[in-house]
């Protein structure tokens, strides 16, 4: 088996690579890469040195991108081509005719071309390839000959969570703030890892702060993720308490704004688990041996158990046919959408209550 070709950071991107393949769905490192080249080229060609073309894979012909690494280009001595999803590029048609030869069939395919193409030297030109989804992208000989030619494969995969921290750190940085270690933490618990929409958020806080971010800042202007609504609404529901239910309402479709669809989809999947967990109870079903097939884990597991086993069969069950009624009838024109979600929410508290 061929030995893989080595991949490199952004980071490590000087603007002497003829070419490079950006593979990963991390946004941000692509653009990262790419504010790499430009920079690197910038500084060997003027600041009027460089132009840049970008071109969508599954838009061009193959043998027009290969005319444009090869053809000097009028704006100015040096040209980037950016080719966006490059998966497309050379995706294979059993009907086509090569790409550089006309009216000869399956002679060669397209990556057997663009193979070829890269076995010469262009030295006008730099041409970059980006792939999101690197799983469409087959590695072989094209990324050996990337290789060869001097050019770099780049991973652009998202950070793990141990380097993610740093990420945050270094994007703060960026836009001239320093960030609380409790508010790095609080960013990441909210928005994700990543970082396309970590460094968005953190230009946001930047605009709103003089030198450092703090988790106050961070908790006023960065909105919870939808899974963190969701479970905030079931865990206040579990606890059985009304007015924690409907303060979390309140936060979720006021604060945040958000519509009541999530809402009713989280009340109707809390029933319908709660059904099925007390009729299994009453049966003598151990309710932790249901946990995987009902996808109970992390904090929602402990609470949703608990209360599923106390719960009747038979209000578990009505509640469950309400959750379902109380979304369709304002469709139906049979009462207010926020209403009925506000006295099911309320219903299945006062259930869990006991």
């Amino acid at each position: 088996m061929a030995k893989k070709a080595a991949e490199t950071k952004p980071d490590a991107l000087k603007g002497q690579e003829p070419v490079i393949l950006l593979k990963g769905p991390e946004r941000l490192l692509h653009q990262l890469a790419i504010q790499n080249m430009e920079r690197g080229l910038l500084q060997q060609h003027g600041p009027d040195g460089v132009a840049v073309e970008r071109h969508q894979g599954d838009q061009m012909q193959l043998a027009d991108v290969l005319d444009a690494l090869r053809t000097p280009s009028l704006l100015a001595p040096h040209t980037i081509v950016i080719i966006e999803g490059a998966e497309g590029l050379i995706k294979e048609n059993e009907n086509a005719e090569d790409s550089v030869v006309p009216g000869r069939k399956k002679a060669r395919t397209p990556r057997q071309v663009l193979e070829d193409g890269l076995a010469t030297p262009f030295p006008n030109a730099t041409l970059i390839l980006q792939v999101l989804e690197a799983e469409k992208w087959r590695p072989g000989r094209i990324d050996r000959a990337i290789v060869d030619l001097g050019g770099a494969l780049v991973d652009c995969k998202p950070p793990s969570e141990k380097d993610v921290l740093g990420w945050i750190d270094r994007l703060a940085e960026d836009h001239k703030r320093q960030i609380d270690v409790e508010a790095r933490a609080v960013l990441l618990e909210r928005v994700g890892p990543e970082l396309s929409q970590l460094d968005s958020e953190l230009r946001k806080l930047a605009g709103a702060s003089e030198e450092r971010i703090d988790a106050k800042l961070v908790k006023q202007l960065v909105a919870k993720s939808s899974s963190d609504e969701v479970w905030a609404l079931q865990e206040a529901v579990l606890s059985g308490d009304p007015k924690r239910t409907a303060q979390v309402l309140h936060e979720v479709l006021d604060i945040g704004r958000k519509s009541t669809v999530p809402a009713f989809w989280c009340l109707i999947d809390l029933a319908r688990k709660l059904a099925a967990l007390s009729i299994n109870a009453e049966r003598g079903i151990d309710p932790w041996s249901l946990s995987r097939a009902l996808k109970l884990w992390g904090p929602a597991q402990g609470p949703t158990l608990n209360a599923g086993t106390r719960i009747n069969p038979d209000v578990a069950a009505q509640l469950h046919r309400e959750a379902l009624d109380a979304q369709l009838a304002p469709r139906q024109g049979r009462g207010n959408e926020r209403r009925a979600l506000e006295t099911l929410a309320i219903r299945l508290t006062l259930a869990c209550a006991g």
